[in-house]
């Protein structure tokens, strides 16, 4: 039996697009022919265990050096056959020293490429690979080559869902994202949610992430939890989010894990993209999810999301308005037919 370790740290999105090509490798892999082990931070350890292709996960309490140390010394006794760095950062580089071993693969991030393509507009080839193609490339045996993935490949998380979760009537959001500057505006949510709700015989999940309870307590959507139909899914275990995800028939999202999360148990999303584009790789990728954004010549003005918009309008995601966005949704919702979770 093939031993393979895979190193990924972080952070949420990136491992929910990990865990497609992880679970790509197990079905394409004899029964019992290898064993996945996959290194992580505690707080996706739980998640990740419910990968498909991924039979162990382990999870330094911390990422400092002493910690990192202690981590290269039990990882060196395991003797695994295949290393994978999957993430490509200083303390993976630092944890395989202290393992003495080089990984057979490594993730091309092609970060030049991105930063090339944002301050001149001039775009390289390869950008033409996803977040997803790298992490495939990576789980890839050298020299092996892959079809491209069938639309009908069943999520990765597909089991942490369970049996009897029907998508029918609940509709999810993620109004938040990491960055301010990725957010589509709080107000056009809460417009795009009173229409939806006037048409429709639907129930309402809004999912928050970590430390988001403070701008939306302040935001228009804090309102709508007044309303029966409307409840918030916040501080649970990824787990938990994960097969509340599964249960919504479609999900509204920023660009955020949240988006990749939900792909990642087999529920479409309609994402607003702003400063971030298709060609950084994280676009989508089940085929009844869609994209709303504006096609700005000051797109994309930041790798991710993170710097302020020095327009200071954010016309990327601020003129996308709810009545649009409404039109999208409506459509998408109607279309897509309830369906038992796989």
């Amino acid at each position: 039996m093939t031993r393979i370790l895979v190193i990924r740290f972080g952070s949420l999105g990136d491992l929910c697009l990990l865990g497609w090509a992880a679970a790509e490798r197990r079905d394409r892999t004899s029964p019992g022919a290898e064993t996945v082990t996959l290194v992580t931070k505690p707080r996706f350890a739980d998640l990740m265990r419910g990968v498909r292709g991924v039979d162990e996960v382990i999870a330094p309490q911390d990422l400092a050096a002493g910690d990192i140390l202690r981590l290269a010394g039990i990882l060196r006794g395991r003797n695994f056959d295949t290393i994978l760095d999957a993430h490509n950062i200083l303390r993976g580089h630092l944890l395989l020293a202290m393992m003495g071993r080089r990984p057979e693969k490594r993730l091309a991030k092609d970060t030049s490429a991105r930063l090339w393509f944002m301050r001149t507009g001039r775009r390289s080839p390869a950008l033409d690979r996803t977040m997803g193609d790298r992490f495939r490339e990576v789980m890839l045996d050298p020299g092996e080559t892959a079809d491209p993935v069938p639309a009908t490949m069943v999520p990765p998380l597909a089991a942490m869902v369970p049996p009897a979760t029907m998508r029918r009537g609940i509709l999810g959001l993620a109004p938040g994202a990491q960055w301010d500057a990725k957010r589509w505006p709080p107000a056009h949510f809460a417009t795009l949610v009173r229409d939806f709700l006037t048409r429709n015989e639907a129930e309402i999940r809004i999912f928050l992430g970590p430390r988001e309870e403070g701008w939306f307590s302040s935001s228009p959507l804090q309102d709508l939890t007044a309303d029966s139909r409307v409840t918030l899914v916040h501080n649970r275990p990824l787990p938990e989010v994960a097969a509340a995800l599964a249960a919504c028939r479609l999900v509204v999202t920023n660009d955020s894990g949240l988006l990749h999360l939900a792909e990642a148990v087999g529920t479409p999303v309609l994402a607003f993209f702003g400063p971030t584009v298709r060609e950084f790789g994280y676009f989508p990728r089940l085929p009844h999810s869609a994209v709303l954004e504006r096609d700005l010549t000051c797109r994309p003005c930041s790798r991710n999301g993170k710097r302020p918009c020095h327009r200071g309008d954010l016309a990327c995601l601020d003129d996308i308005t709810p009545q649009a966005a409404g039109r999208r949704l409506q459509a998408m919702w109607s279309a897509l037919e309830p369906t038992e979770s796989p």
